[in-house]
This record gives structure tokens, sequence and C-alpha cells, in this order.
């Protein structure tokens, strides 16, 4: 039977505030944007996301 593999990431680095920032930046997020505009940011590429965009390449 066939079992499907999980997706690991390739990053074994821990999820830093740097990292997520640095991430974030790539879609235009900096600390100065608007409040609302830098959360909808933040809540899209979370932690898992981020990874997982990581490890596909992104």
């Amino acid at each position: 039977m066939f079992e499907p593999k999980e997706l690991t990431t390739m990053n074994h680095e821990q999820m830093t505030q740097e990292r997520r920032e640095a991430f974030w930046r790539k879609y235009r997020w900096t600390p100065d944007l608007p409040s609302e505009q830098r959360k909808a940011i933040e809540q899209v590429w979370t932690d898992e996301k981020i990874e997982e965009a990581e490890a596909l390449g992104f």
C-alpha cells in the first residue's frame, strides 16, 4: 500500500523573528507598513507556511 511521505523542510534553522521578517519582506512586508497590511501578510505566512514555502524553494 502506498503511503505518502510527509513534507519535510530542508531548513533546520529554528524559526526566529529575523527569519520570519526576511521571508515576509519578499512579499513587501516592512515594519512601517500600515498595521492592517502588515498583519495580513503575517497571518497568511505563518511559521508553518514559511517552512513549507522554503522547502519548495520559495
